[in-house]
């Protein structure tokens, strides 16, 4: 018993069979096989057999279903039947998201096949995935929602089957689920755009896949809950110096040199990688029957009006370092002369005046008979300049002053005995030769 089929003859998916439906019972036969060959209208999704629409009467008593011709179980395997029952619910979810935003538009998820490729009437079971299409008044929208993308050639027949079918106009457009991996291998972009917030951006590196969807002039976006990523360029280079500049910053610039450019509002095919800008899907539905990426593409070219000028401060800065460098350094101020050192003066101390007493010499004592006055009596004042002796004219006045007497007058040598000789050391025995000479005399 199966529950979701493929309507050969209007190439809709049928997700459940309800009684009184606009549908035919049993195996509804017509020219819905390859060349128009006569085959059942019912199509197993999973192993791609014809199918039997059963109790499809409003009186019968059992509920409608489908089953196969033999009344057996569907061949498919279990790991089959589960991954297309996934593919099944990505589109069914999108599909019913898109009637909410645009209530009144018919929404279909339909099965586009490539009549270029020879598989007009082929297996709705050969792997390819159903998809939306959205009938604007302006613009026929077709939605592809895959967990991963297929060959690069399945993409390409996918995009000549879409405009064969819906005509040249038709704007074709890939939902991709989160991949963690791909996210996660390069890391993050700081970016500012003009007149908005900081914000962080991710950045991936782009498949094979994702390029051929990009050069079919198609749209890839990533789908994650109700947050959309789309892309734009990220061309990595480094700055060439240009005549007067010098990019070796030896600061927190010293990074300057690497920098980034965009490609907007698709990506160019030789970006180094793809920046996401994150919208939600109620940003992207705004505008009915259609995606809007006004605000994306706002985003984009605030990036590049602020890569502009940040290139302008780069070089600037590069020039104004050139410049610095390259500036003859100012002679050094002249080194003033030497100041000749000053003789040390010596610390006055505060026993001098006592040590200069104690080294005054006593005057000497008076001749007798001369008059010595009283203790009571005052001392005769020293002699003006008037009263003193006239000098010489050998002597200059203001020479050496004489030196003091000695307080007490040099020890005279003693007598020497007689035989004695100045000057000669006198041993034991020559004193008391002496002595014996004496007595005798």
């Amino acid at each position: 018993m199966s529950d979701r089929a493929w309507d050969r003859k209007t190439q809709q998916l049928i997700e459940r069979l309800h009684k009184g439906a606009e549908l035919e019972t049993g195996l509804a036969r017509g020219p819905y096989g390859i060349g128009g060959a006569i085959c059942g209208r019912y199509e197993c999704r999973y192993c791609g057999q014809d199918l039997v629409a059963r109790n499809l009467s409003p009186t019968s008593p059992r509920r409608a279903h489908f089953s196969h011709q033999s009344s057996e179980e569907c061949p498919a395997s279990r790991g089959r039947r589960s991954r297309t029952d996934l593919e099944d619910q990505l589109v069914v979810d999108l599909r019913d998201a898109l009637v909410r935003a645009w209530p009144g538009v018919p929404v279909d998820v339909v099965l586009v096949r490539d009549p270029e490729a020879g598989d007009e009437g082929a297996s709705a079971a050969s792997g390819q995935p159903p998809a939306i299409v959205v009938r604007g008044t302006e613009q026929t929208l077709v939605v592809e929602h895959v967990p991963t993308l297929p060959g690069v050639d399945r993409i390409r027949a996918r995009q000549r089957a879409v405009r064969a079918r819906f005509g040249p106009g038709a704007a074709h457009v890939w939902f991709l689920a989160k991949d963690p991996m791909q996210f996660a291998r390069c890391g993050t972009l700081q970016v500012k755009p003009r007149g908005l917030d900081k914000a962080v951006h991710t950045t991936i590196a782009p498949t094979a896949e994702q390029l051929a969807v990009i050069a079919a002039s198609g749209g890839v976006y990533w789908l994650d809950g109700q947050q959309v990523h789309v892309p734009y360029g990220v061309h990595d280079f480094v700055h060439t110096p240009e005549k007067g500049e010098d990019w070796n910053f030896r600061d927190w610039r010293r990074d300057w040199h690497k920098d980034w450019r965009i490609s907007h509002p698709l990506p160019a095919p030789d970006a180094t990688r793809w920046g996401l800008v994150p919208l939600s899907l109620h940003q992207l539905t705004r505008t009915k029957a259609t995606f809007s990426l006004r605000e994306a593409h706002e985003v984009m070219q605030g990036l590049e009006d602020v890569q502009r000028a940040r290139w302008r401060r780069r070089r600037a800065d590069a020039r104004e370092l050139h410049t610095s460098r390259q500036a003859r350094p100012a002679p050094p101020p002249p080194t003033p002369a030497p100041s000749p050192p000053r003789p040390a003066v010596p610390q006055a101390r505060n026993d001098a005046p006592k040590a200069a007493q104690r080294e005054k010499p006593s005057p000497p004592p008076a001749p007798a008979g001369a008059d010595v006055p009283d203790a009571g009596t005052q001392a005769p004042a020293p002699p003006t300049a008037s009263a003193q002796p006239s000098v010489g004219h050998d002597v200059q006045p203001g020479g050496p002053a004489i030196p003091p007497l000695p307080r007490h007058p040099p020890l005279l040598p003693a007598a020497l005995p007689d035989g004695a000789e100045p000057g000669r050391r006198r041993g034991l025995r020559t004193v008391l030769r002496q002595l014996l000479r004496g007595k005798q005399k």
